[in-house]
């Protein structure tokens, strides 16, 4: 479980259905029991906004069997409520960069993507510089999490650390491009020099999320 949850979990003030809706976004899947205890709310009523989110084609259920014992019914957000999340434009993104690969070619693509890793660099490292690494991997988590990649971050081992982003603010582009998920690995690796960057989820690959698992260079668990 991922240490450090977003606010919309834990912001009492949000209305129930957009804590559910952002739960199941981050957990991938999972039941009324376990959406009731991270939210802290009663079962009966996540049960009554999971079924009003079915009724709404915002959520679905499949059943698990174990044994004799009664079957369990996990929850997982629709096409249709994935669509609610910030795709930031990304039709119209796509549609502009396949004009530029059909007029310029691939590389061009590529030029643009690595451009814009170069400016979020430059626009990252002035609140990265001079912080020990456990604290700019939280600060860097912030800022994806900004960039509306509902990031979150936890501590693995002594000296490795690992980025969760829930949501990808661009999915559409980088389905088309693989180029844009490039430059975020790119990203990453160049405002934490000191370690060594690994994607071990990819959204584009099937999971629910793309996770990053972050290790500081010859420290304990690089050996």
């Amino acid at each position: 479980m991922i240490t450090h949850w977003h606010p919309l979990l834990d912001d009492a003030k949000q209305p129930t259905r957009r804590r559910i809706l952002v739960a199941l976004k981050v957990l991938g899947e999972a039941t009324a029991k376990t959406l009731s205890e991270q939210l802290n709310l009663t079962p009966m009523g996540v049960r009554r906004h999971l079924n009003a989110l079915e009724a709404d084609g915002l959520a679905a259920y499949r059943v698990v069997r174990h044994g004799q014992g009664r079957p369990r019914y996990v929850y997982y957000l629709t096409p249709k409520a994935l669509a609610l999340f910030d795709q930031r434009y990304a039709s119209l993104g796509v549609e502009l960069l396949r004009y530029i690969a059909e007029e310029q070619g691939e590389g061009a693509v590529s030029h643009l993507f690595r451009r814009r890793a170069e400016r979020r660099i430059a626009e990252a490292m002035p609140r990265l510089d001079a912080h020990p690494l456990e604290r700019k991997v939280a600060i860097l988590a912030e800022i994806l999490d900004k960039d509306g990649y509902l990031a979150e971050w936890r501590r693995e081992g002594e000296d490795t650390f690992l980025i969760c982003e829930h949501h990808c603010a661009i999915q559409e582009v980088a389905q088309a491009f693989p180029q844009a998920c490039e430059s975020e690995l790119l990203f990453i690796r160049s405002v934490l020099p000191e370690a060594e960057v690994e994607r071990v989820r990819h959204i584009v690959s099937g999971h629910h999320c793309c996770s990053y698992r972050i290790r500081k260079k010859g420290g304990e668990e690089a050996q």
